[in-house]
């Protein structure tokens, strides 16, 4: 490749890469001022421990393919990715360190790389987001779900709770199951005169385990069992 071309190729990448630097900025919402700073840091170190600048380089990116390799696992079983965005920062200083010496192809392979880690890094970030978002979705569906499945259930449970105030004995029942054998039939009555087209459905030959299953969430059908049913 020639010079101007590698020269030409080089602007164009980093211009490319500098874009998504600034559209992060302007977002506002990640901050890459601590990672250049770790950046600077990771360089300068290294410069001082190894001699020459051939040393340098290939010292410094041997160490941060171990690094991407450790963030690969961190990613993929903490969902710890933001170390993609420093490999990333670290192969950019490195583009500008050695095109500043007149290595413009080797400058183009390092912002290349930066190129590279930065798309790991925001392809790891957006299926995070789209992970979590999969996950809030569904759980407003299962609530919507437990929603309408209470609404259906409502007129059933204000009927119990009916039934129950009117059959209670004067030394109320001594148990749930006799409290909700002594309200069945007339339940069993109110479910077989439902509305078909707004019908629960509800199997009315299970319903002391239904009733039961309820208790354990219902507050209202708890105060109202309390008080028809004797205390142990």
């Amino acid at each position: 490749m020639k010079v101007n071309d590698a020269s030409a190729l080089f602007n164009e990448l980093k211009d490319a890469y500098e874009l998504k630097l600034d559209e992060l900025k302007q977002d506002g919402e990640i901050s890459t001022k601590k990672y250049q700073e770790d950046v600077q840091r990771f360089c300068e170190m290294r410069e001082q421990e190894y001699d020459g600048l051939e040393y340098f380089l290939a010292e410094s990116t041997q160490l941060l393919k171990s690094e991407a390799a450790s963030v690969w696992v961190e990613a993929v079983l903490q969902g710890r990715f933001d170390k993609y965005l420093y490999i990333s920062l670290c192969y950019y200083h490195l583009a500008f360190l050695v095109s500043g010496r007149e290595r413009i192809s080797d400058g183009c392979k390092y912002i290349q790389d930066a190129m590279y880690f930065y798309g790991k890094w925001q392809g790891s970030r957006e299926n995070k987001e789209w992970a979590k978002d999969k996950e809030e979705k569904e759980e407003e569906r299962r609530e919507n779900i437990k929603e309408s499945m209470d609404d259906k259930y409502m007129p059933i449970k204000i009927e119990i709770i009916r039934i129950l105030h009117k059959k209670a004995p004067l030394k109320k029942w001594t148990s749930i199951p006799k409290a909700i054998a002594g309200i069945q039939r007339e339940l069993e009555l109110f479910l077989e005169n439902e509305p078909k087209d707004r019908g629960s459905n509800l199997d009315s030959s299970n319903l002391e385990r239904t009733i039961k299953g309820w208790l354990k969430k219902d507050r209202y059908l708890g105060f109202a069992f309390s008080e028809a049913v004797l205390k142990k």
